[in-house]
C-alpha cells in the first residue's frame, strides 16, 4: 500500500485526507447528537425531580389547608370541585414523574453510549494527528466504531 492511501472497510482505497476528514465528520456528528441527548436527558432529569415535588406539596398543601379553600373558584363550580381539582393536578404531575423517569433512563443509556463513541472517536483522531497510530490500525478502530455505534456516526 503506498504512502498516500489507506484501506477503509467495505469502501475500497481512500486517500488519508479523506480519510481524516471522514474522522472528523463523524466526530463532529456524534458531538452534535451526544450533546443534543444531553440537553433532552437534563430536561428529563427537570421534570423527573419536581413533577413529584409539585405532587407531593399539592397533596400536602391540599390536606393541610382543604381542596375547596385551596381552589376556591373550582369549589365554586361544583360540590367539592376544590377537592376534585386538587386531585386530577396531582394525577397529572405524578403520571408526568412516571414518564419522564422512563425516557429517563432510556436517555441515561443513549447518552453513555454516545460518549463512548465520542471517546473513541477523539481517541482514533488524536492518534491520527500525532501520527502514533499506521493506517492500516486506524483504519480498522474507525471501522469498528462505525459498526459499534451506527446511530452516531450515520
Amino acid at each position: 500500500m503506498t504512502d498516500d492511501k489507506v484501506k477503509k472497510t467495505g469502501k475500497g482505497i481512500q486517500d488519508h485526507g479523506t480519510f481524516v476528514s471522514s474522522v472528523k465528520a463523524s466526530l463532529s456528528m456524534a458531538k452534535n447528537k451526544t450533546a443534543n441527548i444531553r440537553k433532552t436527558d437534563s430536561q428529563l432529569f427537570v421534570a423527573n425531580v419536581v413533577s413529584p415535588a409539585a405532587a407531593t406539596l399539592l397533596a400536602g398543601l391540599t390536606a393541610a389547608v382543604g381542596g375547596n379553600q385551596l381552589f376556591q373558584e373550582a369549589a365554586a363550580q361544583s360540590n367539592d370541585g376544590g377537592w376534585v381539582l386538587a386531585c386530577i393536578l396531582v394525577t397529572i404531575f405524578g403520571f408526568i414523574a412516571t414518564v419522564s423517569s422512563m425516557f429517563k433512563k432510556q436517555f441515561d443509556d443513549r447518552l453513555v453510549l454516545g460518549n463512548q463513541c465520542v471517546g473513541r472517536l477523539l481517541s482514533l483522531d488524536l492518534a491520527i494527528t500525532t501520527g502514533s497510530s499506521n493506517w492500516e490500525d486506524a483504519a480498522r478502530e474507525y471501522g469498528e466504531i462505525v459498526k459499534a455505534f451506527p446511530e452516531f456516526v450515520s
